[in-house]
Parts: structure tokens; C-alpha cells; sequence
């Protein structure tokens, strides 16, 4: 296991919280004022943020292994995973894993799968990187996790100063590169996933350019899951975190009732 950053709050159910592929655990700040109730785990996985960043690449099972892991030094007991983009992953392959050390899924703004059309975008923001860093690495790929209407409302994210900001929080670019790398590598879940036993909400952003409704959508008919939208893009608890808590919240409440 990596030796990795986490918080462990509140009390009630647990839950634990997934980060998207270069996001901090500070990136769940804005919805925790509407998921009181739990006792809320949430991390930087290896290469993220204050955790360690060991030689990569950080494939899906390292960082399920590593999450199983962190629930041992954490002494969490069958917690539901709410996981966004690479964390419902994660989340997914964790589940796969040990479906016993867990109670439910929340999977968002995610896919079971890599096809051509998303194989392309990630490793555009690969080539990015390599040719120009950060900076350009963020200039090819916000304009995918962001929606319409949220950067419409927030124009200073694609400014200068803006992008020097989320620079200044992403990961170091050699783990950039191990991350991305690791995602690439992902292989067709739904075979396994069908055979899962868990309740499981799929969400998905309306405004979600990266993921598509049709991989949740897909998802979704893989687990026999609900399916729900948000009135989003893909940082959904980001771009909407009232929305997204309330749905959490509602279906977390339905399972642990």
C-alpha cells in the first residue's frame, strides 16, 4: 500500500468519498455541509495530492488494493463508495475485489470501460502534458470536465490566473503521467460487474462531455442499477453540490433505513 493522506469525519453510516483522477480531498469541501449524518472517509490516492507517489503506472487495482487497504489502517466497516470518474473506477474494482467489505455503491460521472472515442480524449491530455506540462495538459482538458453552463458562470477558470490556480493543486506531473497511464489500462468491467451484488446509483451529468450519458447508461443496465441525472458536467459535486448530495443522500438513506 502507498502510504496515503485521509480525513475521517462526522458520525453515522460510513462512507467513503473517491476523488476524480488529480483531485485533492479538499476537492469534496463543497458538498460535506450537505452529507451530514455519516462518518465520511475521504483520501488523495497514490500519486494524488499529500499521498505518496510511488513508480506507476497506477492501474485500477492498485488503488482498490490500496483503498482496502486504507479501511484496515482506518478500522471502516462495510462503508458505501461514492466514487467520481476514475474514483467510481476505482470504487468498481474495489467492490470486484472483496464485495463483502462493502454496504453500496454511488458511481458517478464514471464508465465501465474504455472505447475508442474516450481512449482518445485521455491520451490527448497525455500528449498534452508531455508537450507543454501542466498548463496545457489543463487547457485540453477542462474545456471536457466542465459543463456549458458552469463555465459560462465561472469564465475565470480558463483565464490565466484561473489555470495557474488548478496548477498549483494538481499533481506533480511525473504522477500525472502514472495516472493517466493507469486509467489507460483499464479494461471491460461489465462481465465481472454483473455478477456484483451491491445497491448501486449510477449518476451522470447532463452537460458531461467526457462521459457521456451512454456510459452510464450502460453501467447501469450492467449492475442493474437505478440511473439518475444532475444538472451538471463532469465534476458534478463541483458544479453542483447540492444536487449531488441530495441524490447521495437520498439513496444512502434508503439502504442503510
Amino acid at each position: 500500500m502507498a502510504k496515503l493522506r485521509y480525513r475521517l469525519e462526522g458520525e453515522g453510516p460510513p462512507v467513503v468519498l473517491l476523488n476524480g483522477i488529480f483531485q485533492r480531498l479538499e476537492s469534496w469541501d463543497p458538498v460535506l455541509p450537505h452529507l451530514t449524518g455519516f462518518t465520511l472517509l475521504r483520501y488523495d490516492m497514490r500519486g494524488q495530492g499529500e499521498s505518496e507517489a510511488p513508480e506507476g503506472p497506477y492501474p485500477p487495482r492498485a488503488h482498490a488494493e490500496d483503498l482496502l487497504a486504507l479501511l484496515d489502517e482506518a478500522k471502516l466497516s462495510r462503508p458505501a463508495l461514492v466514487g467520481l470518474s476514475n474514483g467510481g473506477i476505482v470504487a468498481m474494482e474495489a467492490a470486484l475485489l472483496a464485495p463483502e467489505r462493502f454496504f453500496a455503491l454511488v458511481l458517478c460521472c464514471t464508465t465501465p470501460y474504455l472505447d475508442a472515442a474516450l481512449r482518445a480524449k485521455v491520451e490527448s491530455w497525455l500528449h498534452a502534458l508531455k508537450a507543454g506540462g501542466t498548463a496545457l495538459r489543463l487547457r485540453v482538458a477542462l474545456p471536457w470536465v466542465f459543463g456549458r453552463s458552469f463555465l459560462e458562470a465561472h469564465p475565470e477558470l480558463l483565464a490565466e490566473e484561473g489555470l495557474r490556480g488548478l496548477a498549483a493543486q494538481a499533481p506533480t506531473e511525473a504522477a500525472q503521467e502514472r495516472l493517466l497511464l493507469g486509467f489507460l489500462t483499464l479494461e471491460d468491467l461489465r462481465p465481472r460487474l454483473s455478477g456484483l451484488r451491491l445497491p448501486t446509483l449510477v449518476l451522470y451529468g447532463e452537460e458531461d462531455l467526457l462521459f457521456p450519458k451512454a456510459y452510464a447508461r450502460d453501467l447501469a443496465e450492467a449492475l442493474g442499477a437505478r440511473l439518475e441525472a444532475l444538472p451538471a458536467g463532469h465534476a458534478a459535486p463541483l458544479e453542483a453540490p447540492l444536487a449531488f448530495a441530495q441524490a447521495v443522500r437520498t439513496f444512502l438513506e434508503e439502504v442503510y433505513a
